[in-house]
């Protein structure tokens, strides 16, 4: 990132960083020898730290690399391994951002040497190439900006200032941690600091660790009086509080998330562009701090005086979004977002190379004026078929609207993205139903393997990232697709519990609506609504398949995943007899006609793959 657009950044917004990873991984892991190996002995760790922290909103994720330096990795027997842990722990922070659904930035973190004493063992020019190493590696491998942070010394941080300014232009946030009375370990007071440090090329001074909001509050001020009118911006990101040994375990105080909102609109008025939290500090933290400032701007005519917050103001925050975000455009959507009645018809691809039988009938199927859009199965039970996109493509050439469904089973994601871009612009795809797909095992080919490299909720936010004019990896794609996002949901799951958490991470990742599995029974749906608290938080479409035979229907009971079929339901298919497909479309008029009253749409499943026989449920 160029310091213009760092320092364009934190004069029109007040971001929100992480907060504490060392005492966290604690929490997770237990003592370690070294919290920075984590990034290779145990990354997941590591990973579900980032993770939690960008689901509370921080916008700075900082790598897992305070400590992994020549100097403290040495002593330890890992001395040869500094640009492996700070290589993969910028890659765990980066796979994190990868996933998430708001801008974010890396920080690369960069600690003290060790203790002060130590470090004033070594000569300078030591001291520098140790910092330089590191940051070389941090930069290496695509940080956004350097944190240099927990230096009780300024001496020292000075060095690793000079360390990163002898090959790197990218910006620096410079961190000093004070104690209670105000000084650093080395006697260093606020205003020293600043007189110093304003004669190094950084992009923001700050504090953290060591001591809890309120005691950094008035340090806080001091360091904006001595940058008052210099357009240096502050950091600030205190801990919990002070911790203590209880056995072999070091605990923070339960600060609360309200202490950490107050402290941060009181940081805010003095100064504060970079907020954050230090040891001790959870997400729960972080997300009281993004709720206490996301409606708060700094004016550009704001200054701090010399109280420390007079002259201050706040103004609205404007959006920070790589791409305005924008409803999706299809005709389906509108469809729904005005609170009509949608109903889509689900057909299976073609096992071969023609699409002009399947195009006739599904001609016959939408001239009816009875359905608005076709959806497409995707390999379903992992057997081959003509590709869902393709098809989706063929069709709307003819002015029929579609909802390809794609697996992530058969493509990885420089692949699903490469189809994805495909099927916009050049299919004139507009929906997409995001799925994770069946195992090869289930299929004809059970001899090959899933991709699987993302399942369906890392495919929404593929999606999602798409809209926003960006690829996974976060590069500009100089457009943007706008697809409305689809996903499955089974009111009548196994472990429901694990599907309504799946269900509302989709939803989270940015899906606009959901299609159920086929239900038989109106309870079934009241059932799940009741589960989630009485409301989709999205527009569901719910399946409905007319039964054609007894058998029919209890096969699908008892052999398919996910489908349950009231008792109610098989009896009277049972006592039909002969008749059991007439009572078959009875009961999904029956439920054709709930729906109707109770759900935004549905989508129909035509028995046998005759798709027009679909039209006698609205005879």
């Amino acid at each position: 990132m160029k310091i213009q657009e760092f320092n364009e950044r934190l004069s029109n917004f007040i971001l929100v960083g992480d907060g504490a990873m060392g005492s966290m991984l604690y929490e997770i892991l237990g003592p370690q020898r070294c919290l920075d190996e984590l990034n290779s002995t145990q990354p997941e760790a590591v990973f579900r730290v980032h993770q939690a922290y960008l689901e509370a909103g921080a916008q700075i994720l900082e790598t897992n690399t305070f400590g992994a330096n020549r100097h403290k990795l040495s002593a330890i027997g890992l001395g040869d391994r500094v640009a492996q842990l700070n290589h993969r722990g910028v890659k765990l922070a980066r796979e994190a951002r990868e996933a998430s659904r708001h801008e974010v930035l890396i920080a690369g973190s960069i600690g003290p040497l060790g203790t002060q004493r130590q470090a004033k063992q070594l000569p300078p020019e030591e001291i520098r190439e140790i910092f330089r190493e590191q940051a070389l590696a941090l930069e290496e491998r695509g940080v956004d900006f350097f944190i240099l942070e927990t230096f009780g010394s300024l001496d020292e941080l000075l060095c690793a200032i000079d360390a990163i300014r002898s090959f790197s232009k990218s910006p620096i946030v410079a961190q000093l941690t004070f104690s209670e009375e105000g000084s650093a370990f080395d006697g260093a007071r606020p205003e020293d600091a600043v007189a110093k440090l304003r004669t190094k090329d950084v992009q923001a001074i700050g504090a953290n660790c060591t001591i809890g909001p309120q005691l950094l509050l008035p340090i806080l001020n001091e360091l904006a009086n001595s940058l008052r009118d210099s357009g240096v911006p502050l950091s600030a990101m205190p801990n919990a509080g002070f911790p203590k040994r209880i056995g072999d375990r070091i605990v923070y105080p339960k600060s609360s998330p309200e202490y950490f909102a107050d402290f941060a609109r009181d940081a805010a008025a003095l100064g504060v562009r970079i907020l954050g939290g230090c040891c001790g500090s959870t997400p729960e933290h972080v997300r009281a701090m993004v709720d206490a400032v996301k409606n708060l701007r700094p004016s550009s005519a704001a200054h701090v005086s010399s109280a420390g917050i007079a002259g201050e103001t706040l103004e609205p925050r404007e959006k920070n979004r790589r791409l305005a975000t924008r409803e999706p455009e299809s005709q389906f959507w509108r469809k729904i977002q005005s609170g009509k009645f949608a109903i889509s018809v689900e057909i299976d691809p073609p096992k071969g190379t023609s699409v002009d039988r399947i195009l006739d009938q599904v001609k016959r199927v939408t001239a009816s004026g009875c359905v608005d859009v076709i959806d497409i199965n995707s390999g379903t039970l992992a057997r081959v078929g003509m590709d869902a996109l393709m098809l989706a493509g063929a069709l709307e050439a003819h002015g029929i609207e579609t909802i390809p469904h794609l697996t992530t089973r058969d493509a990885n994601i420089i692949g699903l993205q490469a189809m994805l871009l495909g099927a916009w612009s050049v299919g004139g795809v507009r929906n997409v139903l995001a799925i994770t797909g069946d195992p090869p095992s289930l299929g004809d080919h059970p001899e090959t393997s899933g991709v699987y490299e993302v399942d369906s909720t890392g495919l929404v936010k593929v999606l999602t990232r798409l809209n926003q004019g960006t690829d996974w990896a976060g590069k500009n794609l100089g457009g943007a697709t706008n697809f409305t996002i689809g996903v499955a949901v089974n009111p009548v799951a196994d472990d429901l519990e694990e599907e309504i958490r799946r269900f509302f991470a989709k939803v989270e990742a940015g899906a606009h609506f959901a299609m159920t599995q086929p239900i038989f029974d109106p309870q079934h749906w009241h059932a799940f609504l009741k589960k989630i608290g009485g409301k989709s938080p999205i527009p569901v479409l719910v399946g409905l398949w007319p039964l054609t035979s007894y058998k029919q229907a209890v096969r699908l009971n008892n052999e398919v995943p996910g489908i349950l079929i009231p008792e109610a339901t098989l009896k009277e298919m049972e006592s039909a007899g002969a008749s059991a497909r007439d009572r078959g479309f009875e009961l999904a008029r029956r439920m054709l006609a709930w729906a109707r009253s109770e759900m935004p749409g549905a989508y129909l499943i035509p028995p046998f793959k005759r798709y027009e026989e679909i039209l006698e449920l609205f005879s």
